[in-house]
């Protein structure tokens, strides 16, 4: 069957400029979570949400197969100061589920029919994420995001395959929908005025985790495309175009599968669900810095983004257990995340005019942008002898799209030191450690490997004293015991900077009735990378909880208060981690 378009996109020019056809992503950074064992809120008409230390329920027999999958939510967004009726898509043999999410102003209730939620959200709510995880007796879902806009969410009416038949969009909106069909196209209609920046934002593979890459034009109503989109934030299109007169125009967007498949066309799935923010007014793109040091205020950031006021009071929101702080502007679309350094900081800024920032002292967190051809921003920093030190910067895993080199050099003779334009293959953030052979003044430069540059081509380098340190990392949210009341779950040990101390990992946080059995990890050997940490409840116990993974060196392991402990995590998105682990410990195991 032909679709009849008018001026249909070419796949040609949708997929022009593009060098690759798997998207690799940005470094997961390590972002510390907060863990809280009663991070459980409570909702009503039978979703749960209580201080959990064990919860038992009757001896139901359940088959093994018969588990909570939770995949996505459709509508992917909801609107604050509104009630919205949402569905939790997915497999639920019992209904209805229970319900646990990381945020106190955010109420989910469970209705009558299955797979049917109500989601309340107050007029002040801040915009972001809230991570839901649904289970019944039995079984738990994965984590899965809903986001929250502080503009109101317009479904795609079909059919608006057509110009003619799109969907009428009065700014500013958040639009949603899906691509459910090959190729399907989805059209929306807008009214610009001039000398305001149009900007429209596409969510979709980042966070919702959609397996597509879209793409978005702007065209008038002959099909002319004005302006196109594609990878912009990942491999999700931002659209920025100003009028140069009051007028009408569309945007529409198709997409390709995220993993490239033989086939030519736009594709379509269920799972090709998304949201695009449309304004003329205030959008904040980002904030710096990106890294924030626990010593950081309010006046140390800075938003970035089209349609700013001169004068404007930057918020700052930590209303969830698993995503970074939140930074926007009241009443007004665009957010960043903002993730926290464990450590004081001073915070530095580029400087164009004198042709160098200075770093006081360090650690400090250098930001900037590469806004012209050939642009180089330089921090000038003062060495100790034999310290090694490490410039770790931060642009890709925050959705912005410098493709950045970093090097050192001797400010006395232009020695480099180091140099560095990405930390592993696929990860294309750069790190560089060095050492001044004596106390010295150094100079970090950093540029864009292609010479990339804009007002997106943003920046935080936080540069620190290289310490032994360890990464824990599981590879699930959640886990469940068998039949046996018994679950091995692998953790991934990663020792950093000549660490080389003997761990004892144990997990925490768990009720009476289920014993973890602690693991050591050697110092060298197969086991200083890995390990397998097994949980092992009575057959008497049912239970559905968080809990967290925690390692200690063994030496210090009976000294709680005076040891170091560090936690495992398990990477949500990009910069999203938490430490809040679920166990399912259904009943009847026998």
């Amino acid at each position: 069957m032909r679709i009849e378009l008018n001026s249909r996109p070419s796949v040609a020019s949708a997929r022009s400029g593009r060098t690759q056809a798997l998207r690799s992503f940005a470094s997961r950074l390590h972002v510390s979570a907060r863990f809280k064992p009663d991070g459980l809120r409570r909702t009503a008409k039978g979703s749960i949400i209580a201080t959990v230390s064990v919860l038992l329920w009757l001896a139901v027999p359940t088959l093994a197969s018969a588990q909570v999958q939770l995949d996505r939510f459709y509508p992917p967004v909801v609107s604050v100061g509104n009630t919205t009726t949402v569905k939790a898509e997915g497999k639920f043999p019992k209904w209805p589920v229970k319900a646990v999410l990381d945020r106190d102003d955010v109420e989910v209730i469970i209705e009558k029919d299955s797979g049917q939620l109500s989601v309340k959200l107050p007029a002040d709510a801040a915009p972001g994420i809230a991570w839901i995880r649904l289970f019944d007796d039995a079984s738990a879902s994965k984590l899965v995001p809903l986001l929250i806009e502080s503009a109101a969410a317009i479904e795609e009416v079909e059919p608006n395959q057509k110009i003619a038949e799109a969907t009428p969009i009065s700014l500013p909106a958040v639009a949603y929908g899906r691509l459910a069909k090959s190729n399907e196209i989805d059209t929306f209609r807008v009214q610009l005025k001039q000398g305001q920046t149009f900007v429209a934002t596409t969510f979709a593979n980042r966070p919702l985790g959609s397996p597509m890459d879209a793409v978005m034009q702007l065209v008038d109503e002959h099909g002319n495309v004005m302006a196109q989109a594609d990878d912009d934030r990942g491999i999700d299109p931002q659209l920025v175009y100003e009028p140069e007169e009051d007028r009408e125009l569309w945007v529409r967007i198709f997409a390709f599968p995220e993993v490239p498949t033989g086939t030519i066309g736009y594709a379509g799935s269920a799972s090709f669900v998304y949201s695009i923010r449309m304004t003329q007014d205030a959008y904040v793109d980002h904030v710096l810095p990106l890294v924030l040091p626990v010593n950081a205020v309010a006046s140390d950031t800075t938003p970035f983004g089209w349609n700013l006021p001169p004068k404007y009071d930057l918020h700052h929101s930590l209303v969830t257990d698993h995503s970074p702080r939140i930074a926007h502007l009241a009443a007004s679309l665009g957010w960043q995340w903002q993730t926290s350094l464990p450590h004081d900081a001073v915070v530095v800024s580029e400087s164009k005019d004198s042709g160098f920032a200075i770093a006081a002292s360090l650690p400090c967190v250098f930001s900037g942008h590469m806004s012209e051809a050939n642009d180089v921003d330089r921090l000038r920093l003062q060495a100790e002898p034999a310290k090694r030190y490490r410039a770790e910067l931060h642009s890709r895993a925050f959705d912005l799209p410098l493709d950045s080199q970093l090097r050192v050099i001797h400010v006395a003779d232009g020695s480099e030191l180091a140099r560095n334009d990405d930390v592993s293959r696929g990860q294309y953030d750069s790190v560089v450690e060095f050492t001044a052979k004596e106390a010295s003044e150094l100079e970090l430069q950093v540029s864009d490997l292609v010479d990339g540059h804009s007002a997106r081509h943003a920046y935080s380098v936080v540069i620190s004293e290289v310490l032994p340190a360890v990464d824990l990392t599981v590879g699930e949210d959640h886990f469940a015991t068998g039949k046996e009341g018994i679950v091995e779950i692998p953790v991934a040990i990663a020792r950093k900077h000549g660490f080389s101390q003997e761990l004892t990992i144990s997990a925490e946080g768990l009720p009476e009735g289920i014993k973890a059995e602690s693991v050591v990890s050697e110092s060298k050997g197969d086991s200083s990378k890995s390990v397998k940490l097994k949980l092992v409840a009575d057959k008497t116990t049912s239970f559905q909880g968080p809990f967290r993974i925690t390692a200690r060196p063994t030496a210090d392991a009976d000294k709680t208060a005076e040891a170091i402990t560090y936690t495992a995590i398990h990477s949500l998105r990009d910069v999203v981690t938490t430490q809040s682990l679920w166990l399912t410990v259904p009943a009847a195991k026998q």
